[in-house]
């Protein structure tokens, strides 16, 4: 179809097909709307609206790192030396614009977990989540990933039972005592070990921070969750004891160099010595063997010789 004016001709086919292909996209998305009464993502309350009915809550959270997710001056530092990429927004954000940097409410809200508050909220409507480590992994994916391999995660203990959901504080104030309400007998044992006299606590080992905390999980410095204790944790205490892979070459250089010493001096090698020594205890733990064996025919030969002693004086005597 076309029509003409001031002799120019216009087809108005292609505008009819671009129109029914925006409203054949628009439908879908309209029907999920009416049907599942999706808020628009950009219909976020506030922590503050929370606030004014779940006041002890929100005074807990206020004060949280959750809280604190966007204004901290690590988060922002952090944020300023990534050039401030807006992706780093989706988690310490509510309510933010994909690729940019528009959002709702600084800090991870109520909101954030619960999602947009319904409409028949308060009242009818509740806003319950899921209890399941799965509400946290979306934001801390590194930390679920340890704690899904852990002994932790394979036994189902969830990141609520040792956080607090809301403060995000530890429960029983956290250190030994929270470990110990579980591993009681193994708390016990470390009471007297001479790591917990020389102040070190269960997380020191089982869930230690990074050393270079700039690069602990983006800069957060937050612990490891794999509760397992490798030789990388032992060796920042005893690095003499557990020899670093790149120590290793300076330590060969050492070793060879006293063995060189050793043999001009004319003494034999630790490896010799070591070879001699465990032969030496072999001798030795035959040589015992061979002194109870003997010892043993002696106590049977003895008592073979009374027992015929005995049989030949009672046939002299049967025989007068």
């Amino acid at each position: 179809m076309s029509w003409t004016k001031d002799s120019s001709t216009i087809n108005i086919e292609p505008m009819k097909q671009r129109f029914r292909i925006k409203l054949c996209g628009a439908i879908p998305a309209l029907l999920v709307i009416s049907i599942f009464k999706i808020s628009p993502i950009f219909a976020y309350a506030g922590p503050d609206t929370c606030g004014t009915c779940h006041s002890d809550i929100y005074t807990s959270w206020k004060s949280s790192i959750h809280a604190k997710a966007f204004s901290s001056q690590k988060f922002q530092e952090v944020w300023t030396g990534h050039l401030k990429k807006p992706e780093c927004l989706r988690c310490h954000t509510t309510g933010h614009t994909p690729g940019s940097l528009k959002y709702d409410f600084a800090g991870v809200t109520c909101e954030s977990c619960h999602g947009t508050m319904s409409d028949g909220h308060p009242g009818e409507s509740k806003m319950p989540i899921p209890v399941s480590s799965d509400m946290c992994q979306q934001c801390h994916k590194k930390t679920y990933q340890e704690w899904k391999i852990s002994k932790h995660g394979q036994k189902n203990i969830r990141c609520f039972d040792c956080h607090l959901v809301h403060s995000q504080g530890l429960r029983l104030g956290g250190g030994d005592a929270l470990c110990g309400s579980c591993h009681s007998k193994r708390l016990n044992d470390f009471a007297h070990s001479t790591h917990h006299l020389q102040g070190l606590k269960c997380s020191t080992c089982h869930m230690p921070a990074d050393a270079d905390k700039d690069k602990a999980i983006e800069g957060t410095g937050a612990p490891g969750h794999t509760t397992s204790v490798g030789s990388a944790v032992c060796s920042r205490c005893h690095e003499e004891m557990v020899h670093k892979s790149s120590n290793l070459p300076t330590l060969r250089e050492k070793v060879s160099e006293i063995n060189q010493q050793m043999s001009v001096a004319g003494v034999e090698s630790v490896f010799d010595l070591n070879e001699k020594l465990k032969d030496r205890e072999w001798q030795l733990a035959r040589a015992r063997q061979s002194v109870w064996v003997v010892a043993v025919l002696g106590v049977l030969a003895g008592l073979l010789l009374g027992w015929l002693g005995c049989w030949y004086l009672l046939r002299r005597r049967a025989g007068k």
